[in-house]
């Protein structure tokens, strides 16, 4: 009998951790925006020009 407790509880930590990951990750992920950018794609000329502000 003892041989299926440890497992099972260990099992039930384990999806319970699952289950806390997920819903934090989901919620995380709606607070971002679903990735979509404002500009729209950006030029190369446009990138290094950002690059170059944000070395100095």
């Amino acid at each position: 009998m003892k041989d299926w407790i440890y497992p099972s509880v260990v099992f039930v930590i384990f999806l319970y951790v699952m289950a806390f990951v997920l819903f934090y990750t989901y919620k995380g992920q709606a607070g971002y925006g679903g990735g979509k950018q404002k500009g729209g794609t950006t030029s190369v000329e446009n990138f290094q020009s950002e690059m170059s502000k944000k070395l100095k």
